[in-house]
């Protein structure tokens, strides 16, 4: 049972959203800083608070912080998301096992997905979530470790999961692209994990919006030759197109 201290600690952080260690310490000045050391640690154990450098932060703030991150880029280029993510649907063979990169264009797909029955393998915790809901989908989720930015799983555990796999399809979709750099990611291990559903996957897909093209992020997943079809929502620059002609790759523009 949590002692009446403990429990002021907890509602003050509570109330603040967020908190200096230096904050509680004059708060409560008549606790040792080791009691209250000891006192977040309790909190942080039964799933109250998380600890940051310099201080702690709510779970309530914390879950808000990351329902922020994402749903910003949630709400980025909707209509050209819906466009692209059906007519990836039309890709989607029932019995065949998809994979679903995490990410906000991915989720979209998975919105728009009907009532056949699939087997998705998927990086992306949110979609797993969306899609467990339906009687008709089987649904495998990589497992891993999650990033706030994305809601992906990635790390060694996923990519050993992945090995294990066989895949029909690859949904993916990359952070920015560019002739120099290939298809990019801002993570090195949801760059792993792509690497490595790209070399289990029959055919691969990039779903990409043009606000992508001509940005470069630290990690590479993929080149031209290692994809078969790219769906865009407008028509690509001329020399990007000219490149996936002379690649073999295939374009759909999907435009809404």
């Amino acid at each position: 049972m949590m002692n009446e201290r403990i429990a002021k600690v907890r509602d003050y952080i509570q109330s603040r959203g967020e908190v200096s260690v230096s904050e509680l310490q004059s708060l409560y000045e008549g606790y040792s800083s080791m009691t209250i050391w000891r006192d977040l640690k309790q909190l942080e154990e039964q799933g109250y608070i998380r600890r940051v450098h310099g201080g702690v932060i709510s779970m309530q703030t914390a879950a808000l912080q990351i329902e922020g991150v994402y749903s910003k880029r949630a709400r980025e280029n909707t209509r050209q998301k819906i466009a692209i993510a059906k007519a990836a649907l039309e890709l989607i063979r029932p019995g065949h096992a998809v994979y679903m990169d995490a990410g906000s264009t991915l989720m979209t797909v998975a919105n728009h997905m009907g009532n056949d029955r699939y087997t998705i393998v998927t990086s992306g915790a949110n979609i797993a979530i969306e899609l467990s809901q339906r009687h008709t989908c089987d649904v495998l989720l990589t497992g891993g470790q999650i990033s706030e930015n994305t809601l992906s799983c990635s790390g060694a555990q996923a990519e050993a999961f992945i090995s294990s796999i066989n895949i029909d399809l690859a949904l993916m979709s990359p952070s920015g692209f560019s002739l120099r750099t290939g298809f990019t990611s801002g993570s090195q291990s949801e760059s792993l994990l792509k690497r490595a559903v790209i070399s289990k996957a029959a055919k691969v897909v990039i779903l990409m919006d043009n606000s992508k093209i001509g940005r470069s992020l630290p990690f590479t997943f993929a080149n031209l030759s290692d994809i078969d079809l790219l769906i865009c929502d407008s028509p690509l620059p001329k020399e990007v197109s000219a490149e996936l002609k002379e690649q073999g790759v295939d374009i759909v523009v999907a435009e809404g």
